[in-house]
């Protein structure tokens, strides 16, 4: 198999010499796509065996991504940054859990080294990557890697409306939703080289309303029909026990003593009902995407 590798870059003239000097020789094919850059970044990215295709106005990482699928020519894609975080020798394992039967693999910082990742963006990216790994029924330690390989093939299957950073998490929730082999390699992490566009509030709601999005669009109606009810249930129970409280700190004593008893019955069954729906999902997902490889075959 071919392998391809997508570079998206704006405004990287710094850091992107430094990551090509890695890649090259290590794929077949490199593609940067200079997303409408102020700088320098298209002229240092012209040199002998690098296919360069430019924006003429910032259109996003997203839209630069899907330029460089839709002119690559490998069976395998690896997607990488332009910031020179992710070191290319982990590519051929990479590439070689492609050829072994996954589907996407991640380059997962957290189960590699990445001290050089900011407190606050390894916090969220460790309540995400837990969603994710909840939703999804599936062990996942970094959902929003943006160091991550599938065939090319499978673009179109698991690209995702999206145009900033959630597309990775949402990428990720749709792969496991749709029964896909994730498979995730150690990485290292380094400092990045330039300036960080990076914004971890604005980013970070993102990620969140693209999780809820992806969940509605992709759980299956009989899970659902679980997942809804359960829903019903939490927020009853939710409200048995904010009213406890409210009486505990207005009188003192609870007026009705029953209340917390209730809320937390309703609050337990919500719980086992919520991943009794995700457990059903994921094992529909799994059985659709065992039933597609044996129609492959």
């Amino acid at each position: 198999m071919t392998t391809s590798l997508i570079i998206p870059a704006y405004d990287e003239e710094e850091a992107l010499p430094h990551v090509l000097d890695e890649v090259m020789g290590i794929v077949d094919e490199v593609i940067v796509v200079d997303d409408g850059s102020t700088d320098g970044t298209s002229s240092c990215a012209r040199k002998d065996g690098i296919t360069v295709y430019q924006h003429d106005v910032n259109r996003g990482k997203v839209a630069a991504i899907r330029t460089g699928v839709g002119h690559a020519t490998g069976d395998i894609v690896v997607l990488m940054d332009a910031d020179h975080t992710y070191p290319a020798e982990h590519i051929p394992q990479m590439v070689a859990s492609i050829e072994q039967g996954a589907d996407l693999v991640l380059g997962s910082r957290f189960m590699g080294r990445s001290t050089a990742m900011p407190f606050l963006n390894r916090v969220g990216n460790r309540i995400f990557s837990f969603i994710i790994s909840y939703v999804g029924a599936t062990t996942i330690t970094d959902g929003q890697t943006g160091y991550r390989a599938f065939r090319r093939e499978m673009f179109e299957k698991l690209d995702v409306e999206a145009t900033g950073l959630e597309w990775e998490t949402k990428m990720t929730v749709r792969a496991q939703k749709l029964g896909y082999t994730i498979k995730e390699v150690p990485i290292t992490y380094r400092p990045r080289i330039g300036r960080s566009k990076l914004n971890p509030l604005r980013d970070g709601i993102h990620m969140f309303m693209a999780l809820a999005s992806i969940f509605v669009r992709e759980t299956s109606l009989l899970a659902g029909s679980i997942i809804l009810p359960s829903v019903l249930l939490g927020v009853i129970g939710l409200a048995f026990g904010l009213i406890s409280l409210y009486e505990k700190f207005a009188y003192v004593t609870l007026r009705h003593e029953y209340f917390p008893l209730i809320a937390t019955l309703f609050i337990l069954l919500s719980i086992q009902l919520f991943s009794l729906g995700f457990l059903l999902d994921h094992l529909i997902k799994r059985l659709d995407r065992i039933e597609e490889r044996l129609k492959e075959r």
